[in-house]
């Protein structure tokens, strides 16, 4: 599907090339998979085994990014993203303290571009490293990571500023400040 899209998009090596663009993110997640994943699994998965949860704090995902649009309508890109979770627990066992950090490969379609405002989906797919201590134990794994926004929003020339609403470790809305040049 992806790879269809893509050569729908190409010129003919007789048409002029497209005029390229760069575009650099910065921005923030509220609520991304590995915060709810944490929630999920400690608050069920504790439950069941005798750990009572007191309290779960994540700081959300910072991101930055990068894309090169290849024609007016599609871009390539990739984005970066950092994350931690502590978990308390009501034992003697200690905290969980979880951050994740990866990188996602990604691909955006412009749906409609009026004037200053663009609104867009996009989606990636990459991969996640975490790291996990609980007093003096320690482990790390990587794990596919993810993200379909299907709702983009960008406002703004050179300097805009956007807000994308989906799914993955980006974060279930994820805001920020693009530059493009």
């Amino acid at each position: 599907m992806i790879g269809l899209i893509v050569l729908s998009q190409l010129k003919g090596y007789g048409q002029e090339d497209p005029q390229r663009k760069s575009e650099f993110r910065i921005g923030y997640g509220l609520v991304p998979v590995q915060e709810i994943g944490t929630l999920l699994g400690d608050w069920i998965a504790m439950g069941i085994v005798g750990r009572r949860v007191e309290s779960t704090e994540g700081t959300g995902a910072f991101s930055a990014g990068y894309s090169l649009s290849l024609t007016p309508r599609f871009s390539v890109g990739v984005d970066g993203f950092y994350g931690k979770n502590t978990v308390s627990y009501k034992d003697d066992l200690g905290d969980s303290k979880w951050s994740t950090y990866g990188g996602l490969l990604n691909a955006k379609y412009l749906y409609l571009a009026k004037g200053k405002l663009n609104l867009y989906g996009k989606g990636g797919i990459g991969y996640a490293q975490y790291h996990n201590r609980q007093k003096e134990n320690s482990e790390n794994f990587g794990a596919l990571s993810y993200h379909l926004t299907p709702i983009g929003l960008r406002y703004g020339n050179k300097i805009g500023v956007y807000g994308e609403f989906g799914f993955g470790y980006l974060g279930i809305a994820n805001l920020g400040i693009s530059f493009k040049l």
